[in-house]
């Protein structure tokens, strides 16, 4: 399957840098970075998954939460399929992760690799998301978890993000089906927590699990 012929045209390093001011100005990465630290089970020995991972927010926080917890022989691994994104994450630090540069809808990982895959801000812009989400559910082992996270259903975030393109946001209920009929199961909605409140307003985060 190739890649999505508009996506490597849109971001350039110009919109990864618009994308990356927008996003701090809500606050964005102190959020992520507040779930991750209070919310997110890492145990031993997992394998970790960022998918879309951009700039690098969700694995940067990520490596933090290990490091605090002194959680011990974990591996990070991360894809973006845009090359400005990755540079970009690469000049801000990514010692010690697995990055390439990847279709989600491709993935080059083997079946039931992964023990948490995470993804921010990527699913939205995918053509074909029940696409994306069995590919990475193939790559998760069974007793895995993903976590999305999201931005919520809203004509504000349509004509906030439709510079970066087109995204196609979701409801809950609408992402639960979608989780479903792929064949995640164990569905719950998480909440950023109380030092970024406002996030709620704007994104949602959904956890979901492979038997």
């Amino acid at each position: 399957m190739s890649v999505n012929a508009n996506i490597p045209t849109l971001y350039d390093k110009a919109l990864c840098s618009k994308y990356k001011i927008l996003t701090s100005a809500f606050f964005y990465p102190r959020g992520i970075r507040d779930f991750i630290l209070q919310g997110l089970p890492i145990k031993d020995n997992d394998r970790i998954l960022d998918a879309g991972c951009g700039h690098g927010i969700l694995s940067r926080a990520i490596r933090s939460k290990i490091k605090r917890e002194a959680v011990q022989g974990t591996q990070q691994f991360a894809f973006d399929i845009s090359d400005d994104m990755l540079q970009g994450f690469r000049k801000t630090g990514a010692d010690g992760i697995d990055l390439r540069r990847l279709d989600v809808r491709e993935l080059s990982y083997d079946n039931d690799f992964f023990d948490l895959i995470v993804t921010s801000a990527m699913l939205e812009y995918v053509p074909d998301i029940e696409n994306a989400l069995s590919s990475l559910k193939r790559c998760l082992k069974p007793g895995g978890k993903i976590y999305v996270f999201m931005s919520k259903k809203t004509r504000l975030n349509h004509f906030l993000f439709q510079p970066f393109g087109k995204p196609r946001c979701y409801s809950f209920p609408e992402l639960t089906n979608i989780l479903l009929r792929v064949g995640f199961q164990n569905i719950e909605r998480q909440r950023f927590p109380a030092s970024s409140f406002w996030l709620n307003i704007w994104g949602i985060i959904v956890e979901a699990g492979k038997t």
